[in-house]
């Protein structure tokens, strides 16, 4: 594990708050069938808590895998996106794997998402399918969840920028050839924490080559912990989230081919308008953000879909939003 080119997979994890949860997550990525070739990167983000401590006792269970592992650190925390660069930037893998401290590998999760790779090797994304429960490391409970998308990538790409949810933007789970961040430039963008996936995800794919993916679950999400960023619904997440899609969208309209994707890319804007009003924010005072470009809608569903969110109706903008994302 000296030389960089013994390194084939980074695993990236950020810690920040876990010290419930690092123990199985931990545990989970040290009793992997597959040895050789892996590094594990832990980011301390300034944990308040007892996490790293943890961390190193449970390091302690599995001597072979204590020269695999480095503990990054930030002095001051920065966020969930500055962590993952850090771990980024730290990596010699040619692939990289996300996986956050309160969720868990699978079993052979390692060997069946690299297997994959080597039989399609002109993938640049490997996606594995996951499950998600309130305690992932609770076998009982474990149930085959969310498969992992098999389309093509401009569909996957239409897919994930439009925001419908029909599958989700999540760079956790997800084997990520390394090149694309350090030679496309492709990064989470700090300070975005919410909807910090969406930032990142939609222009992986757009870079990306081929997206494949692997057999059965890879990945064990943990819906429970309240402290996630996933489970902040105030007005700074919607700030976050507005200025996600802004990084998609300068992204992509910087594209040649930005006209496959135009009409998805305004669906995402009004998807999240909507987001923001089913939460009782008011979606008008996002709304020069989200338009910042002055571009507007021009399919007739998706003016409809406009006009009722103008309203503030939140049925009203539910139906139309329904029309709207069933035409795509």
């Amino acid at each position: 594990m000296n030389a960089d080119r013994a390194v084939r997979l980074s695993v990236c994890v950020p810690v920040y708050g876990v010290e419930r949860f690092i123990g199985d997550c931990a545990r989970s990525l040290f009793s992997q069938s597959l040895w050789d070739g892996v590094e594990f990167l832990f980011v301390d983000d300034a944990s308040p808590d007892g996490s790293i401590d943890v961390l190193g006792r449970v390091l302690a269970e599995y001597p072979g895998r204590t020269r695999q592992v480095r503990i990054l650190r930030h002095p001051a925390n920065r966020g969930l996106a500055a962590a993952r660069r850090t771990a980024i930037d730290a990596a010699r893998g040619e692939w990289l794997l996300h996986v956050d401290s309160d969720d868990l590998l699978l079993p052979g999760a390692l060997a069946r998402l690299l297997a994959r790779a080597e039989e399609v090797p002109a993938a640049d994304l490997i996606f594995g399918s996951y499950f998600a429960s309130d305690d992932p490391a609770d076998e009982a409970v474990r149930r085959y969840g969310v498969r992992a998308p098999r389309m093509e990538r401009l569909r996957l790409l239409r897919t994930l920028v439009s925001q419908s949810h029909r599958v989700a933007n999540r760079t956790w789970g997800v084997l990520i050839r390394r090149t694309l961040c350090t030679e496309r430039g492709i990064y989470p963008v700090e300070g975005i924490d919410f909807a910090e996936d969406y930032a990142v995800m939609p222009r992986l794919v757009h870079a990306a080559r081929e997206v494949a993916a692997a057999d059965g679950p890879v990945y064990g999400y943990r819906l429970a912990n309240a402290g996630s960023y996933m489970k902040r619904l105030d007005a700074r997440a919607a700030d976050q989230y507005v200025a996600a899609n802004r990084v998609v969208t300068d992204y992509l309209k910087g594209q040649p081919d930005y006209d496959l994707v135009r009409d998805s890319a305004m669906l995402g804007r009004l998807n999240i308008a909507k987001w923001i009003l089913k939460r009782g924010l008011r979606p008008e005072e996002w709304d020069r953000r989200l338009f910042y470009d002055g571009d507007r809608p021009t399919r007739l569903l998706h003016r409809i879909y406009a006009a009722a969110l103008e309203c503030e109706i939140p049925l009203l903008a539910r139906a139309a939003g329904v029309a709207a994302n069933l035409a795509g």
